[in-house]
Order: C-alpha cells, then sequence, then structure tokens
C-alpha cells in the first residue's frame, strides 16, 4: 500500500471512478456500448485494504461518508475498512484525552 492518507485514497477513488462514469456515459451519449472496462482496481484495492486509522477528524468523518455511500450504493467490499480507520481515529483520540 502506499504511504498516502486516507483522505488522498478516497480522492484518488472518486477522481477515476468519475471519469469512469463519464467515460460510460459519453459512449451512451454517442449510442455505442457504455459497458468501459474498469481500469481503476488499483485504486479501490488500496481502500479495501486499509488498514490504519484515520489521521484525523476529518478524515474518520470522510471515511464513514464513503462506508454510508457504499452502503446505500450496494458496494459493500470498502465498509468494514473504512469504518475501522474511523474507529481508529476514535479510539486513539479517546486514548490521547485520557493521557491528557
Amino acid at each position: 500500500m502506499a504511504d498516502i492518507s486516507l483522505n488522498t485514497a478516497i480522492l484518488r477513488y472518486k477522481a477515476v471512478k468519475y471519469v469512469h462514469l463519464a467515460k460510460q456515459s459519453e459512449a451512451e451519449d454517442r449510442g455505442e456500448d457504455d459497458h468501459i472496462p474498469v481500469d481503476y482496481w488499483d485504486k479501490i484495492e488500496v481502500l479495501e485494504e486499509w488498514d490504519r486509522p484515520a489521521e484525523t477528524l476529518g478524515e474518520a468523518m470522510e471515511a464513514l461518508e464513503f462506508a454510508i455511500e457504499d452502503y446505500e450504493a450496494g458496494e459493500t467490499p470498502r465498509i468494514p475498512a473504512m469504518m475501522k480507520a474511523a474507529l481508529g481515529w476514535m479510539k486513539a483520540d479517546a486514548e490521547r484525552r485520557a493521557a491528557e
């Protein structure tokens, strides 16, 4: 896994996903086959295999929002990883506060 932040990983995934959806839409508009091969599996895998806590409250919130979007869309493989990242930040923050 690349040494990038969770927020960066989520944004990279969303960026390539939306480019993919735009390609599908353009093909459909032209009356062509809109089944464009998915070429961003590496971005998906980074999120599915995420094993570190979120680093900030903002990242934790982004991870939960992303998991909810997946849940609502019916795409579930990334949900546990994102929820664990958010929970990891919450636990670490609680420990930091308790130590103060």
